[in-house]
């Protein structure tokens, strides 16, 4: 049993939970039990625990029974009924979320994880339940789930599902009715003396945290026969066996915390791993003592002596979903080189990580090393590779085996890249590889270089690194990758100062030079970022990956950059329409960023280059410039870091401390970026293209936060920005347009004053079809316009699956923010902030701002969409259009 909580002292938690009476409750238990749903039985330590099957029909009892007396009719009546449509897409009533966003590879998100499909709607509220119960499931039902919603005023129920549909966030509403020829509750059957009161016709919804919160109070049985906690549960039951035993170690809540994070990243994995892998497996490659497995991905037409990246996944991962995370095979394609993903088992490690901690899997010649090394041997063999470019990257606990190997066979690896790792040795075991991911451990600079040295007979050259972590990271420490800098500084004998600073795509990157200026040692510190790979998802050349848990898109590609560190993108630059470097075009490994820097400073080795940012971030910007020329930007995406400097400095004048590199955002600090981190680490964001996207149904709630502070006066707003347009600037900027309204002194505005009010209907007054009002205004932008605002919506269109509501805001006639409630109704009863909107494709246009409210009816039944909208903020627009 997982838990003892009885019938009855579960129905007063219920109680409580619902905000109902307890005494209720009560009651509708007894009633239960004398309508012979539940068999009797005793009170007090003998009385039956409450299942989640006994719970859902609670559940139901209370929410869909007007008085107490309907109690087991309403739920022999709504237990029973049945799915109208479970498939997303159609005409399912859904709430769709800001425009279409298209993936890195052109394919829709992944599907769902729980499947409902026939299931009558009350076995599958006790399945959601029994999920909700288990501690290795929990997180599924968190991220997928949005809600359970019962009409009382009609046999009709719905669960509601967050999802992603055609690129857009969206909430789809599984729908349950009556089965044909079943009756109706008696009292809303007219034919048996019922009498519908309109005050039942309302609706009552519960939240997934509610839903979850019941569920693990409830009692699963010993046996655990649920097919669909089978089916989820039977690997990530280790995650919650290792969760109870990390509440006995000295770091047990960072350790519960990033357990359960992994429990959303094996659920992401699974789902990769279910569709078709572009990666294959291969066997018989050596002795494997490390018991790994071998998958590799060749693109078409590699060339002769092509190099070879091996790529190593983290906990909880597999090698396809990293390969589908990290975008390599993408970026194989382009440039032609081979790609080899070892692949840890379950039962090696109860979370699929690499052993890097343990002697036996971190030494020459034993265990997981000497696999991987097999894997290599075999692939330059069999397909005729360059050995003298084999490359080795991972990241989490694929990064700590990326040191391993580096150490342990430097002669193999030309180069590696530890995306948030850890030295090598820094760990004897377990207990030890928890402390260091979780506070770091320190040593010399000496000390650390001397167990690299110590690890095999070789006596050089050196691997090159290139090292990248999140300052957010709170699952490993960001000060390990300092001491791994430390530690490869050592090895290659250099001064622990960098010999070059700047900032690449608005993010500070170290670089350490050899005595023949070649890059040795390079440093992306990835400011706001929590654990994980930084990505750029999109179709364009620098560009690849897709979005999940511990893949995290904040404007720079790691996978990309490292390729280039590598020297890897000139391989097969004519097919991919890039123009060929010519030989001894390139420093050793050295990214075209950091040439430039290097030959603008042409400063000695060892030696304090240019100024950082002088240097750095000019000779950068023409490169950047150029790689993002034409590029598409997703809608709704905030600017690049470096982007949003450069508009500061340009407003203040450019200050010296900006110029080197040490201004930042509002207080020193991006506010923004730290409160996504913090809500990712709580399991209350998920990480996504960017915080907006990437949020519950697409709320920007770190934008909420931080409009929190602004009107606190603990934040200022961001620089270069219009003021909220008053009702006189409104006026004179010549908003036109009809069904807006310009509400004065309205006390309901976000921060008192004024604001807009659009309003539009369709259905009534013998009117139907699509009706849409909408107010428009001229403006020029500048070169990085955003737009930002406040907004309420109240969009009911909850008449029939093809009646709808929406709320757009359209540049030149281009959706660029959208809501749309098809067949549902969506409230948002609080103030929303959409901040930083990205315009970037109007820049330096003039254009036509347009905010518009749509409804559409088949029927004559009221549909209508409300919006309130205030704060209309323009960043970077030069001036208004001249007639306005």
């Amino acid at each position: 049993m997982v838990n003892r909580l009885a019938r009855y002292e579960f129905s007063e938690r219920l109680a409580d939970l619902l905000g109902e009476s307890r005494r209720d409750l009560r009651f509708r238990v007894t009633l239960m039990v004398t309508g012979g749903l539940v068999a009797p039985g005793p009170r007090g330590r003998g009385s039956p625990p409450a299942t989640p099957q006994y719970a859902a029909q609670l559940l139901i009892g209370a929410m869909a029974a007007p008085q107490q007396a309907q109690t087991v009719e309403a739920i022999r009546c709504y237990e029973d009924l049945r799915p109208a449509a479970v498939a997303p897409g159609g005409n399912t009533p859904r709430v769709l979320f800001g425009p279409a966003v298209a993936t890195a590879d052109g394919k829709d998100q992944p599907a769902a994880t729980i499947c409902l499909d026939g299931m009558p709607f009350g076995e599958a509220l006790a399945q959601l339940l029994e999920l909700a119960c288990a501690e290795e499931t929990r997180a599924i039902v968190a991220g997928e789930l949005f809600g359970v919603w019962v009409n009382r005023g009609c046999p009709v129920a719905s669960l509601q599902f967050s999802a992603w549909w055609q690129g857009r966030r969206a909430v789809f509403s599984h729908t349950y009715g009556l089965a044909p020829g079943a009756a109706p509750p008696a009292w809303l059957d007219p034919q048996r003396g019922g009498l519908v009161d309109p005050g039942l016709f309302h609706t009552v919804f519960l939240p997934v945290r509610k839903l979850i919160e019941i569920g693990s109070l409830t009692t699963l049985s010993d046996d655990r026969s649920s097919p669909m906690l089978n089916k989820l549960g039977h690997k990530m039951a280790a995650i919650a066996n290792m969760a109870k035993l990390a509440a006995k170690t000295p770091h047990g809540s960072r350790w519960e915390k990033l357990l359960a994070t992994l429990a959303s990243v094996k659920a992401w994995s699974d789902q990769v791993d279910s569709q078709e892998s572009r990666l294959h497996e291969v066997s018989g490659f050596g002795s494997n003592p490390g018991e790994l497995k071998m998958c590799t991905y060749l693109p078409e037409g590699l060339p002769a002596n092509a190099p070879l990246v091996v790529v190593l996944h983290g906990c909880t991962q597999s090698a396809a979903s990293y390969n589908k995370g990290s975008g390599w095979s993408t970026v194989a394609d382009r440039h032609g080189f081979a790609l080899l993903f070892p692949q840890q088992q379950w039962n090696n490690n109860p979370l699929r990580c690499f052993n890097w901690f343990r002697p036996e899997d971190n030494e020459r010649d034993r265990g997981e090393p000497q696999s991987i090394v097999q894997m290599v041997d075999q692939m330059v063999a069999e397909h005729g590779l360059d050995r003298r470019r084999v490359y080795v990257t991972g990241t989490s606990s694929g990064g700590a085996m990326t040191t391993v190997m580096l150490a342990s066979y430097p002669e193999v690896f030309a180069g590696g890249a530890v995306i948030a790792g850890v030295p090598y040795r820094t760990a004897k075991g377990l207990q030890e590889g928890l402390e260091s991911i979780f506070q770091g451990r320190s040593r010399s600079a000496e000390e650390w270089g001397a167990l690299v040295r110590a690890a095999s007979t070789h006596q050089g050259p050196w691997p090159t690194l290139s090292v990248w972590h999140g300052d957010a990271d709170t699952a490993v420490k960001p000060i390990n990758a300092e001491e791994l800098i430390k530690q490869w500084a050592d090895v290659h004998g250099l001064d622990a100062k960098p010999s070059i600073e700047m900032r690449v795509d608005g993010y500070p990157r170290r670089v350490w030079l050899g005595a023949n200026g070649e890059e040795l040692i390079e440093s992306y510190t990835i400011t706001g970022m929590s654990h994980g790979a930084a990505l750029d998802p999109g179709p364009e050349p620098h560009q690849c990956g897709t979005a999940a848990p511990f893949f995290n898109a904040v404007g720079i590609s790691s996978t990309h950059r490292i390729a280039d560190f590598w020297g890897l993108l000139g391989e097969r630059s004519a097919s991919t329409g890039a123009p060929e470097q010519a030989p001894g075009a390139r420093r050793a490994g050295s990214g075209a960023a950091a040439e430039a820097a290097f030959d603008a400073a042409a400063a000695p080795t060892g030696e304090p280059a240019v100024e950082p940012m002088a240097a750095g971030a000019a000779a950068a910007e023409p490169a950047r410039e150029s790689a993002t020329r034409g590029r598409p930007v997703d809608v709704g995406e905030p600017p690049t870091r470096e982007e949003a400097a450069a508009d500061a400095r340009k407003a203040r004048g450019g200050t010296s401390d900006e110029a080197s590199g040490t201004g930042h955002r509002a207080m020193g600090l991006d506010v923004h970026g730290i409160i996504s981190a913090s809500l990712q680490a709580a399991g209350l964001l998920k990480p996504g293209n960017r915080p907006r996207s990437s949020a519950p149904l697409g709320i920007d709630v770190p934008g909420i936060i931080s409009t929190a502070l602004e009107a606190a006066g603990v934040l200022k707003g961001g620089a270069q920005r219009s003021g909220p347009f008053s009702p006189e600037t409104l006026r004179s900027a010549g908003w036109e347009g009809a069904g807006w309204d310009l509400l004065h002194d309205d006390p309901r505005a976000f921060r008192g004053g004024s604001m807009l009010y659009g309003h539009a209907s369709s259905g009534d007054s013998g009117a139907v079809g699509a009706r849409a009002q909408a107010i428009s205004r001229r403006l020029r932008l500048g070169p990085r316009p955003e737009l930002s605002y406040v907004r309420r919506l109240d969009l009911n269109a909850a008449v029939n699956d093809y009646t709808s509501a929406s709320f757009r805001v359209l540049v030149d006639g281009i959706v660029v923010d959208e809501v749309t409630a098809i067949g549902m109704v969506h409230q948002e009863n609080e103030w929303l902030r959409q901040s930083a909107v990205d315009l970037a494709r109007f820049a330096n246009r003039q254009v036509t701002l347009t905010l518009e409210v749509a409804a559409y009816a088949n029927i004559y039944s009221t549909v209508y969409a409300k919006a309130w909208v205030d704060q209309v903020t323009i960043s970077n627009a030069v001036e208004a259009a001249a007639h306005c």
